[in-house]
């Protein structure tokens, strides 16, 4: 089974938000001595009204900055083994999934190699860690089972997940088994994989 070769994907630029700045005031100039001009001119109306609509823009962009500030940390999506099945790839326009190790990833950019009739189409919908890692589509190691693999098996599995899956693909979720413990209690060590090139998807 052949992998395909990793890529980063670049990340978007930020553009300036730059908001508007009052005028200089401009000192009047005149050749002999006079009283000031008063603000109460058509320039300093203009003034008035561009100050009055700045300071009343104020709060209303601290109220969207503070509605809009993305959660500290994002949620956590759980995938069961029946919702996992649905996103496998037959299925014109839905989401390509596929889980290893337990962490899901949204693997639809790689439709011609995950999609369906596609090579690997086999592995997704499913944990397929095991056949990942001994680089196997037969149905016996499409499971997220890993006993009993060798020490170069353990190496690839790692490997891939980590130069290919994580560096390729957004994670979406994880499955039951990684989150849960065998009870259905939660699994206190659970801690959601880095991916610093994707953000988890809130789903909820």
């Amino acid at each position: 089974m052949e992998v395909e070769d990793s890529h980063h994907q670049a990340a978007d630029d930020q553009e300036d938000d730059r908001g508007p700045g009052l005028p200089p005031a401009g000192a009047g100039g005149g050749a002999g001595p006079g009283p000031r001009p008063a603000l109460g001119g058509m320039a300093g109306g203009a003034a008035r009204v561009l100050l009055a609509a700045l300071l009343g823009a104020l709060p209303a962009a601290a109220e969207r900055e503070l509605r809009f500030r993305p959660p500290a940390e994002a949620p956590v999506r759980l995938f069961t083994e029946p919702e996992l099945a649905r996103y496998d790839g037959q299925q014109e326009g839905q989401p390509i999934y596929l889980a290893v190790k337990g962490v899901v990833f949204d693997v639809t950019s790689g439709k011609e190699f995950y999609g369906k009739g596609a090579p690997y189409n086999a592995l997704v919908g499913k944990d397929s860690t095991r056949g990942v890692a001994k680089m196997s589509l037969d149905p016996a190691d499409l499971t997220h089972d890993i006993t009993g693999l060798t020490e170069e098996e353990l190496k690839s599995l790692d490997d891939i997940f980590n130069n290919v899956y994580k560096a390729k693909y957004p994670i979406v979720g994880y499955t039951s088994r990684r989150i849960l413990n065998e009870d259905g209690s939660p699994n206190l060590d659970f801690k959601p994989e880095d991916q610093p090139h994707f953000n988890i998807k809130d789903e909820f």
